[in-house]
């Protein structure tokens, strides 16, 4: 990799505080222009698919790095260095698109006045709640903190700012506040093939307390986060380092970042190409192909 993108990627493949849509941006203008200054030297393409690829495996979770990736790699069998130089700036363009699109989807479940819950940080969510604010819902959110970094002390202070009601809580505390909210709204790291959704840790938590309680759970991403290779039975999930928790632990310590939900606690799944609804055992063959269609339609 060239010396000057070394520290821009580290960064990238480092990054547990942004959001995953964050991440992917990243990403894309890091290729961008790494295409801008190299695409017509020699070996231009075996370089960026390696950056590429060494990003994707840096943040494997990460499904749309991953679906990123491949795209870029079918691209540059089919396409001259240029023509995949404007597939990579269209792909860019339509990322930063895809969240305020599927925010235009989620917003219409949002109702002024009620109460809701989220974690993390997520920009399709936040995007929601600022869809609903600019058409005058406004909603108290129980943001539950997300240890061990507390992304969701961000999330709280963007609600804040758009005119909702924030109310910071502990992660382990949302069973006692699940009963106050209509329902709750995640991002998701990936889809994988079997409907399960991976999201920032306490994310199984807050579904399994909404389905107890009787309440809807909504998960609102991108296409571009559907992994049709991993099954929950397969994932690994990556530790973090244990003095995020402890500082000077004096016993084992496991620090996790994700979590998986059964597709049986997701109410629906929102993303730019609409409301789906996720299914398991036989059934899930329509949620895969309709999650196939609409990332061939909208990315190639």
């Amino acid at each position: 990799m060239k010396t000057e993108f070394l520290e821009k990627a580290n960064r990238i493949a480092t990054d547990n505080i942004s959001s995953a849509q964050q991440v992917l941006k990243d990403t894309l203008d890091l290729l961008l222009d790494f295409c801008e200054k190299y695409s017509q030297e020699k070996g231009f393409i075996p370089e960026l698919k390696s950056i590429s690829s060494t990003l994707s495996n840096a943040q494997a979770q990460m499904a749309a790095l991953s679906n990123i990736s491949r795209l870029i790699v079918a691209s540059s069998i089919k396409l001259s260095a240029d023509g995949v130089h404007r597939y990579i700036k269209s792909l860019r363009a339509k990322v930063g698109e895809s969240s305020s699109r599927a925010a235009s989807e989620a917003a219409g479940l949002v109702a002024d006045g009620r109460t809701y819950a989220t974690l993390s940080q997520s920009e399709f969510v936040i995007k929601t709640f600022e869809t609903a604010a600019a058409s005058g819902k406004y909603a108290v959110v129980y943001v539950m903190e997300s240890r061990p970094l507390f992304e969701g002390r961000q999330t709280a202070r963007a609600l804040k700012s758009m005119g909702h009601r924030p109310v910071l809580v502990s992660d382990a505390a949302i069973g006692f506040f699940v009963d106050s909210i209509d329902a709750a709204f995640v991002g998701a790291d990936a889809i994988l093939s079997d409907g399960t959704v991976v999201n920032k840790v306490g994310s199984f938590a807050l579904a399994a307390a909404c389905s107890v309680a009787g309440k809807d759970f909504h998960a609102i991403t991108s296409v571009l986060k559907y992994d049709p290779d991993k099954k929950a039975i397969g994932f690994l999930n990556k530790e973090e380092s244990p003095h995020e928790i402890f500082p000077n632990p004096e016993f084992e310590v496991k620090n996790i970042y994700f979590d998986m939900v059964n597709p049986r606690l997701v109410t629906s799944v929102v993303t730019e190409a609409g409301i789906m609804k996720p299914a398991a055992g036989i059934d899930k063959g329509a949620f895969q192909k309709k999650l196939d269609e609409a990332m061939k339609e909208l990315y190639g």
